[in-house]
């Protein structure tokens, strides 16, 4: 079995965080064209350098050797307050993912559980996340829900 310690990813780890959002990428939406790998391959480093630990937390599940084998990122928003969030205090999650071999053993749940107590002693009004088939469960029984609104999410892709 293996040997797992539960913890908050701090700048040692960004090598690590830059793995496993790569290889999260590759698993949910295939081999990526080298242009963009490149490019996100840039931007990474530097983003974790300046945001982890600040508007960026990242909950790992670590081995020994600090290979990390299950990430989630909650980035933090302050924006104007609304009815959805009054203080103005939000998060989105990111990047829930475990490596293929240590999948079914719990430990996004435990991640996401680690998540989920941040935001809460953050006072975090509103945690948000668009959940895969796979993940949904996971999320439904730590208390995510699906959420009907009268709104229509949109965007507009700029590049």
């Amino acid at each position: 079995m293996e040997q797992v310690t539960f913890r908050f990813a701090d700048q040692q780890d960004i090598p690590e965080l830059c793995r496993m959002r790569l290889a999260y990428f590759e698993d949910d939406f295939g081999a990526l064209p080298e242009q963009l790998l490149t490019e996100i391959n840039a931007q990474l480093p530097a983003y974790f350098a300046e945001h982890l630990g600040k508007d960026c937390i990242a909950p790992v599940a670590s081995l020994p050797d600090g290979t990390l084998c299950a990430c989630a990122l909650l980035c933090v928003e302050t924006k104007p307050a609304n009815p959805f969030f009054p203080n103005g205090k939000s998060g989105t999650v990111l990047g829930v993912f475990t490596m293929p071999e240590s999948r079914h053993k719990g430990y996004a749940s435990k991640v996401m559980q680690m998540l989920i107590d941040w935001a809460k002693a953050n006072d975090l009004s509103i945690v948000r996340l668009s959940a895969t088939a796979e993940g949904k469960c996971v999320y439904e029984k730590l208390g995510f829900f699906v959420k009907e609104h009268r709104y229509t999410d949109m965007e507009l892709k700029m590049r």
